[in-house]
């Protein structure tokens, strides 16, 4: 009867602990990929002070970016297949995370090789992070 229990006990904390959003684990990986990855030559172009509604834009710019993260910054990675793999998952999550029919994520708007929005590649991560922060805010005001 104590097994019986200690099973009831563990399945409920499992379901109550995993039901976490994808956001979270979209944020989660963004701060890997920033703990992890050291990026001192490059510089990525990332679009700043971003409107509400083009937050989804935004994202979609950084997801072209991240990709050039794979190509210039894992060089000095201990292990740079896990790290592709890492960027590949956050890429997804991001896509997944933007991919609706409410988003307009028209990349054409992106400014590539603008010097305006040079950025260090923490600098660029953070603001993927604060991107996602502020997806995550206009989510939760929309009325339901």
């Amino acid at each position: 009867m104590d097994h019986f229990y200690r099973i009831s006990f563990l399945t409920l904390f499992l379901t109550g602990c995993l039901q976490g959003s994808p956001i979270d684990h979209v944020q989660v990986g963004i701060r890997y990929l920033q703990k992890e990855i050291t990026c001192v030559s490059s510089v990525f172009y990332t679009p700043t002070d971003v409107e509400n509604s083009c937050i989804d834009a935004a994202l979609a710019c950084s997801i072209k970016e991240l990709n050039t993260v794979k190509e210039e910054c894992l060089d000095n990675a201990t292990n740079p297949e896990s790290m592709q793999h890492q960027i590949g998952m956050t890429v997804k999550a991001l896509q997944d995370m933007i991919n609706n029919e409410n988003s307009t994520t028209d990349t054409s708007e992106c400014i590539y090789e603008d010097p305006q929005f040079e950025k260090s590649f923490e600098d660029f991560i953070q603001n993927v992070l604060h991107l996602t922060q502020a997806r995550t805010a206009k989510i939760s005001s929309l009325p339901r």
